[in-house]
């Protein structure tokens, strides 16, 4: 019997699980509806203020995210360009809209 066999026995009756599995049903449909979904849609990264504070959202057609922020209007500008690249780079199949 091995070292870690026998470790194994004597840890408190505690005894190897089986191995990982790497993707779950659920988690490989997520990834195929993410894949199939529609980048065609015009989309925009806007930055708004209410009531002094700076917040940003992505917009889709009629679809909007909720507001991010509140920030100061520099962060909202840079956080507006950071989105617009990151949607140009991964399209917007991931992004949760409302």
């Amino acid at each position: 019997m091995s070292t870690m066999q026998q470790e194994l026995d004597t840890n408190n009756g505690l005894y190897a699980v089986a191995p990982t599995q790497h993707y779950s049903k659920i988690v490989e449909f997520a990834k195929e509806v993410a894949g199939e979904a529609s980048d065609e849609t015009p989309t925009s990264v806007e930055i708004f203020s209410d009531s002094g504070h700076w917040y940003c959202r992505v917009r889709r057609g009629d679809e909007k995210t909720r507001p991010m922020g509140p920030y100061t209007k520099q962060q909202a500008e840079r956080i507006q360009e950071a989105r617009r690249m990151l949607i140009a780079e991964r399209g917007t199949a991931r992004i949760m809209f409302e």
